[in-house]
């Protein structure tokens, strides 16, 4: 009969505490430990003559409890950290692993069997520390740190999120970290105890860890564990005159070690491990609901909005940005007012189901919000057709109704929203980019995704009615885009070109203009203002499709001011003298930021009758809108531009002026009050059932571009040819070669110290 396999048994460990003084800080890492730990340990209480009676008191206590795993051993005379911790490891079980471990410490749950496990994952392990609030390099959240524990804060969460977001990987280290620092067997018999010379303590397992490297053993983190270290009580004011004495000893020893550090510290290896524990560990405490949003990867309008909202909720949900384009999909974690990155892949036979699923189940997401799909259309139905989970759409443009958006045809004429599937198929049928597409079945696409939403939003009365026009099944909410206080961009251009000193009238045209929005019309505005002679200049505070460089045409007519920061387009409507802002659009928008931001500056605008710009218009009194005959005709629109700003009229444009700056204009915080409530409702009756794993941790931490540090490879001088070719002469050599192994030793530094100078004179002679 086969025997059952078994796990293989953790060895037997020794945690020594070496103590002096805090009595109340012994007490509670005595009573985490016994808490915490489980299996064969022994823990070691070692009192190295601390003044006072707090320890022989706590120590009396102790030993009244009758505890089976707890030793008591005390120092005759001060031997300080070092020694005391040597004593600990002298004294351990034979074939004991050991724990050496700071009495100002809390461990937590599972911690020795985390430990246990990262050592025995390889037999080239001698070391192992793991994550910790004050642990220098092995420091979270911030590294090289001491990040304060709130008094009575639970640990328990943030063990929890190392433990989700470990695979593990225990990655290499260039030192181990003395507070919590377990010791393999195999590597104490192979290069002996701590070095003495430390006396006190400071930097002991600096010299450790780096004769460990020489021998061949690694030292690593246990990525999924975690203790907390709550200060420097042992050495109190003595610790910076440690530091300095013991620095200068390590480096005479080891005089890479500095630059060995630094060069892990600038690269900071471990960032990509700490950045996800934290964000499971803002899953597990922070808000409660997740939300996802996602847009394509073209930036603009939908970019600005989706961020100001995320911006307006943060302290209700946490919010999760996706730019999902084919099969790259970039997932932002917004965190306050830092952003954390992945950039995932879906594999080829990948179900588009497990990867939205699985990226909604790892980050706590209870509620998808699509803002646009066109990066990702066909996998995002498809994911979202087969999830059990909350979803809802913002209209940000008509896709869902026609692929062109813009609904214009191949002329760039605007068709009027027809929704009859003959004529839509005869126009895309016209238009080499939406030529394969069948409107019919767009629509049903589209058409379902939107019966199963749980809530529908339109910026405007006109984009919600227009939806309706193709899906009137379709419950929509009005909820207007909130204005705020812009959208920085990195590459706006922050010169400006100067203007005559005239009284010249500026109109100016404002955003990315492409055909949709009135590029060639644009360009036939101003060509047309140069054969009539108009006094009139353009200034496109953006760019056209054509070009995006500052540039002015050398009659002054037409300035191109370029990318611009639109916290810095009131001073740049200013500093052009713009009196007036044109729309010259081809087809229709659902809102336009570009609308509110003009209004904000005091500007009045000129737009055409269709879309949300006439209808906004049209409700503010704060502008004009177009006739249909000034609007499809470029002579007709200069003609109506130039009356308005024509000195006749300069009272009607300074009454539009005032009623632009009085015109209301939804907030950011309402805005967001009125989507949160729909949010709300959405979880609340559809509660997030997700029926998919997790992304796995790994995939998490590539995603994330972590790479494991590698030690660099020791540099191995060659031996002059006498050396290479020598061996110990006769058996005072060998001894002199055996002592010379084992000369960092603690049984190598009590032989040096015993034996006498000219013996040792003889031994040196000996060796090659």
């Amino acid at each position: 009969m086969a025997s059952m396999e078994t796990a293989p048994q953790r060895p037997a460990i020794d945690v020594i505490v070496p103590v002096y003084n805090a009595a109340e800080d012994l007490a509670r890492c005595v009573e985490s430990v016994l808490a915490h730990t489980r299996g064969d340990y022994r823990l070691v209480l070692i009192d190295d003559a601390s003044p006072g009676a707090a320890i022989r008191d706590y120590f009396a206590m102790l030993s009244s409890r009758r505890l089976p795993q707890v030793s008591l051993l005390t120092n005759e005379s001060n031997l300080g950290f070092t020694l005391t911790a040597n004593v600990g490891m002298q004294t351990a079980r034979p074939g004991a692993d050991v724990v050496l471990l700071n009495s100002d410490t809390v461990v937590t749950r599972g911690w020795l069997d985390k430990l246990a496990r990262c050592a025995a994952s390889d037999p080239r392990i001698g070391t192992v520390t793991p994550f910790s609030n004050n642990a220098e390099i092995c420091s979270l959240p911030q590294f090289c740190a001491n990040n304060p524990w709130p008094a009575g804060q639970d640990c328990e969460p943030l063990v929890r999120a190392l433990e989700l977001a470990a695979a593990p990987t225990y990655p290499e280290l260039p030192t181990g970290v003395g507070f919590c620092f377990y010791i393999r067997r195999a590597l104490i018999e192979a290069i002996g105890y701590f070095d003495p010379v430390f006396g006190l303590g400071y930097g002991e397992e600096n010299d450790y860890c780096l004769r460990a490297a020489e021998a061949g053993f690694r030292n690593v983190l246990c990525d999924d564990a975690f203790v907390l270290h709550l200060g420097g009580s042992s050495f109190g004011k003595k610790r910076a005159d440690l530091a300095e004495r013991n620095m200068k000893i390590l480096l005479t020893r080891h005089p890479s070690y500095l630059e060995l550090v630094h060069h892990y510290i600038a690269a900071d290896p471990l960032r990509a491990l700490r950045e996800f524990a934290l964000s499971q560990y803002r899953v597990l405490s922070g808000a409660h609901h997740g939300v996802l949003h996602v847009i394509h990867g073209h930036g603009g309008g939908t970019e600005y909005h989706v961020r100001a909202l995320i911006s307006a909720s943060s302290s209700e949900f946490r919010h999760y940005l996706l730019i999902a384009v084919g099969d790259d999909w970039q997932l932002e974690e917004h965190c306050g007012a830092a952003i954390q990155a992945y950039d995932f892949r879906r594999s080829s036979d990948e179900p588009w189901r497990d990867l939205l699923g699985g990226l909604c189940a790892r980050f706590g997401i209870d509620l998808v919000h699509l803002h646009n799909i066109s990066g990702c259309r066909d996998g995002l139905t498809t994911a979202l057709a087969d999830l059990d989970i909350a979803y809802g759409y913002t209209v940000h443009d008509l896709n869902f109704t026609c692929p062109t958006i813009t609904f214009l045809d191949a002329q760039q004429r605007y068709c009027g929203t027809v929704t009859e599937p003959a004529l839509c198929n005869a126009c895309l049928g016209t238009q080499t980019e939406f030529a394969t597409i069948d409107i019919v079945a767009w629509r049903a696409q589209h058409q379902a995704l939107l019966e199963r939403a749980a809530f529908v939003i339109a910026p405007s009365a006109w984009a919600a009615a227009t939806l309706n026009r193709y899906f009137p099944k379709c419950a929509v909410a009005v909820v207007a885009h909130g204005s705020g206080a812009g959208m920085s961009r990195d590459d706006a251009v922050r010169t400006r070109v100067e203007l005559p000193a005239d009284s010249v009238p500026t109109i100016a045209v404002i955003g990315a203009i492409g055909p949709d929005k009135g590029a060639r019309r644009l360009e036939r505005l101003i060509a047309l203002t140069r054969e009539r002679e108009l006094r009139l200049r353009w200034v496109l505070i953006g760019y056209l499709d054509c070009g995006r460089d500052q540039w002015q045409s050398g009659d002054r007519v037409f300035t191109q001011h370029g990318p611009f920061d639109s916290r810095e387009l009131s001073a740049l409507l200013e500093h052009y003298r713009v009196q007036l802002v044109a729309y010259p659009s081809a087809g229709p928008e659902t809102f336009s930021f570009t609308l509110s931001e003009a209004w904000a500056a005091g500007r009045p605008v000129v737009v055409p009758p269709i879309g949300a710009l006439a209808e906004r218009v049209a409700q503010s009194g704060a502008g004009w809108v177009l006739s249909e005959e000034e609007w499809r005709s470029e002579e007709r629109m200069l003609q109506r531009i130039a009356l308005l700003v024509a000195p006749a009229s300069r009272d009607a444009l300074q009454r539009a002026a005032l009623q632009a700056c009085a015109t209301p204009q939804a907030t950011l915080d309402a805005m967001a009050a009125a989507t949160v409530a729909i949010w709300n409702r959405a979880i609340a009756e559809s509660p997030r059932c997700i029926g998919c794993a997790a992304i796995a941790a790994r995939r998490c931490l590539d995603a994330l571009h972590y790479v494991p540090w590698e030690p660099p490879a020791p540099a191995t001088a060659a031996l002059p040819a006498v050396a290479q070719a020598s061996a110990p002469r006769g058996w005072l050599g060998r001894v002199a070669h055996g002592a010379l192994r084992i000369r960092r030793t603690l049984p190598g530094r009590v032989l040096y110290r015993l034996t006498p100078r000219p013996v040792l004179e003889a031994l040196k002679a000996r060796l090659p």
